[in-house]
């Protein structure tokens, strides 16, 4: 009989599932009488399948459904019951299968003890194309075919439904997937708050609200003070947890209807509609107030976190547009770190830092194509000896050549330069064009170079002084540096050592301003000077104020006392000159002695 089975699967499409798959499938016969259950068992067993169970009431049919469940799935394939199985009907049996995914595509064999066509079950069982109705008596030419196609079709079943889930679930990923996406456009992934796409949208709305219904909004602009310490110090993760943290207390003091940015590294935004410019600014100084008191704690290490804060009222008589309302916040937000940090700004079209800052913009590009161009010049300028009655060394100041033969001089360009990181290619070119000048100068003729003090920490000036040192064979004691006392206290350590080296090849160095910092003569024993050269303030009006008659006699005699040379800066008058003469000053600059010129000086005889 089994042969006969075999061969009946013979004849079955292709698609459908292996002999050996079919023979392993899982089955439960349920009928009121043992004999026919067993006759049923038997005929199975014959034909190969060995994975069988019986049950003799509805109940017993039921338990083993609830005990072939595992991990939401049941391993039963066919379910083959007799029609007058006593407790509930095949149809109800059906019914109940049906709700439940578990069960839903497990077929049933119906078996009737007599040709009744029940055209109701009919439709309800081959409404999932898996379940027959065959009669007793069973034969081995009817059950087996019958049972192959059956089990069969549930596993073809079972494969859409595997594809179907699979694609639900694909489909599920897919739409989490794009709302993230979608989140992400309009949200910052570190902070989930909005990003600055979101803040332009909401703005377009709040300027349209603003011109329509007369209401006033407000933009604040909010910068972290020092955040790039912490960020350097303690590397990105801690830098990151710190934002984060911001972001949550922003969420905590603003109404959830107020739109939170975070629109770059360090700099957050928020957008507070239906407000007025009092409640703005209190708004702004409390938030300033609870940042100052903020601390940020890290592997040990606390950090005090301040803000500084820009702020632009939005109404109906300055309602711009999107970038520009975006612009003057910023704006406001700079001017108030320029003038201290850890303040509030309010936006004003009159703030000079703001001027300041476009001149800078606009003067960059100038000092760019100066330095390409070779648009600098050097004009110089003699230091008297009073000693010798004769000019000592001259000082080299530069100057820039504009458009029509218009000449720049260093406190329109150089604050520039420093701040667009330009100035030490203009001190290179400048040290560089000294040397190319001295070679073909006297030999008892000396330059003093005025240099930023910035550019004494960069190891490549000493390379450069050595290198033209080698070059020209000039005599190293002809160059005299110049470095402010302001910028020698700043970076005391690294400047000395730099001044050291320098010396350590020939040259001078004259420590220029002294007397404008509070610490100078601290600083000046440890200073490796050879020149001082007196701040221009105290020397301009010598004449008339007692005080700073004693400064600058207490600064001769200091100098004089650690083996240094001295310079008196802003001499314009004969009896400036007098005084300075009875204070033992060694060297005088000033317009009394000469102006500064541009042709390249000449040697007394």
């Amino acid at each position: 009989m089994r042969e006969i089975a075999l061969d009946q699967k013979s004849d079955l499409p292709a698609s459908i599932a292996s002999v050996t798959e079919l023979l392993d499938a899982k089955i439960i016969i349920g009928g009121r009488h043992p004999a026919e259950t067993a006759f049923t068992k038997t005929l199975l067993e014959i034909s190969g399948f060995k994975r069988i169970q019986s049950a003799t009431d509805t109940d017993g049919v039921m338990l083993l459904l609830r005990q072939s469940i595992q991990n939401d799935l049941s391993d039963i394939d066919l379910l083959i019951l007799d029609n007058d199985l006593p407790g509930i009907s095949t149809k109800d049996i059906r019914m109940v299968m049906d709700q439940f995914d578990e069960w839903r595509l497990i077929p049933i064999i119906s078996l009737c003890r007599q040709s009744i066509w029940d055209h109701a079950q009919l439709l309800t069982d081959l409404g999932y194309g898996v379940t027959s109705l065959l009669y007793h008596p069973m034969t081995a030419e009817s059950l087996p075919p019958a049972i192959m196609t059956a089990l069969a079709i549930k596993r073809e079943r079972d494969k859409t439904f595997k594809r179907q889930t699979e694609l639900e679930d694909e489909l599920a990923n897919l739409k989490v997937m794009e709302a993230r996406l979608q989140f992400s456009v309009n949200h910052d992934d570190l902070t989930g708050l909005a990003n600055r796409r979101r803040l332009e949208n909401a703005l377009d709305m709040t300027l349209s609200q603003v011109r329509n219904f007369m209401s006033v909004s407000a933009l604040f602009y909010i910068d972290l003070d020092s955040f790039k310490v912490l960020n350097d110090a303690e590397g990105h993760e801690a830098g990151d947890t710190l934002l984060v943290q911001v972001a949550n207390s922003l969420r905590r003091y603003f109404n959830i209807n107020d739109i939170l940015v975070r629109i770059g590294s360090d700099e957050f935004a928020v957008l507070v509609n239906n407000t007025d410019k009092e409640t703005a600014i209190k708004l702004a100084e409390d938030l300033r107030n609870l940042f100052d008191g903020y601390d940020f704690e890290h592997h040990g290490h606390h950090y005090h976190l301040s803000a500084s804060i820009g702020l632009k009222v939005i109404d109906a008589d300055n309602a711009t547009t999107v970038g520009e309302v975006l612009s003057h916040s910023n704006q406001a937000c700079y001017t108030a770190k320029t003038r201290g940090r850890n303040r509030v700004h309010l936006y004003s079209p009159d703030d000079r830092e703001m001027h300041t800052l476009r001149h800078s913009v606009e003067w960059a590009p100038r000092i760019r194509a100066a330095l390409k161009e070779g648009l600098f010049l050097l004009e110089f300028q003699p230091i008297y000896s009073l000693e010798s009655e004769q000019v000592s060394h001259y000082e080299c100041l530069i100057r820039m050549r504009g458009d029509g033969n218009v000449i720049f001089y260093p406190k329109e360009f150089i604050p520039v330069a420093e701040a667009m990181g330009l100035i030490h290619q203009i001190d290179f070119w400048v040290v560089a064009k000294v040397f190319e000048l001295i070679v073909n100068m006297p030999e008892n003729l000396s330059f003093a170079i005025n240099l930023s003090g910035n550019v004494f920490l960069d190891e490549n000036l000493y390379k450069l002084v050595r290198d033209k040192l080698s070059q020209t064979k000039i005599d190293p004691n002809r160059i005299v540096f110049e470095i402010t006392e302001t910028y020698a206290i700043s970076n005391f350590e690294q400047t000395r050592r730099m001044v050291s080296d320098l010396r350590s090849l020939g040259c001078r160095f004259a420590l220029d301003d002294f007397g404008a910092g509070f610490n100078s003569y601290s600083y000046l024993k440890h200073f490796p000077v050879d020149i001082l050269k007196i701040d221009g303030g105290f020397i301009t009006d010598l004449d008339n104020d007692p005080v700073d008659q004693q400064l600058v006699k207490s600064m001769i005699d200091i100098a004089h006392s650690l083996g240094k040379k001295t310079v008196a800066e802003f001499v314009e008058r004969r009896s400036t000159l007098e005084l300075l003469k009875s204070y033992g000053v060694d060297m005088v600059q000033g317009f009394l002695v000469g102006k500064p010129n541009a042709k390249i000086p000449k040697p007394k005889d």
